[in-house]
């Protein structure tokens, strides 16, 4: 079955922007990001007779896609810096108080996250605001669930010291 043909222009959309807030993590600028998610897109037209389901969701797929052409990229590219000026983490709703509180927990915990290694943010990033299942990353990453399993452990952990150490044993950071 073409599963390309029964996405909706909604489902493109979304897959789309999944892909975006990845390559911005890994990249870091928005145009890069933009770039990657575009050149992953083309390649998950050209080459979706490719796509097997019984190896995973096709949204792994094209997200394993982005992340390989991410490191393509950095792999061509000089360092970039590890600000932006986008911030999935960030999700304001309403009372200015209650925005600051958040902005708060916010800062502290995108601050810890740009502490650890890639590796960690990664696996971080793709369960944790994802919400990929383990056999999807382990798709997207090409490692065994178990291995997920305990990166994502040893990751979380890395980032509960990294908040301690930053001054994030606040009550608004939940991990």
């Amino acid at each position: 079955m073409d599963h390309i043909a029964t996405l909706s222009n909604e489902d493109l959309k979304d897959l789309g922007n999944q892909g975006f807030t990845l390559a911005l993590r890994l990249l870091s600028h928005r145009e890069d990001a933009a770039d990657a998610v575009q050149d992953a897109m083309h390649q998950l037209f050209r080459k979706h007779a490719s796509f097997d389901s019984g190896r995973g969701s096709l949204k792994s797929w094209f997200l394993r896609i982005v992340k390989n052409r991410c490191m393509d990229m950095r792999r061509k590219a000089q360092p970039v810096s590890a600000g932006s000026d986008f911030d999935p983490l960030d999700r304001s709703s309403g009372l200015p108080q209650d925005n600051l509180v958040k902005k708060e927990g916010v800062d502290i915990v995108r601050d810890a996250l740009n502490q650890l290694s890639e590796e960690s943010r990664e696996i971080l990033l793709l369960r944790d605001f994802h919400g990929l299942r383990y056999a999807e990353i382990a798709d997207v990453l090409g490692i065994s669930p178990g291995t997920v399993m305990s990166r994502l452990h040893r990751s979380r952990e890395k980032l509960r010291e990294q908040i301690s150490h930053t001054g994030g044993r606040d009550k608004h950071v939940q991990l």
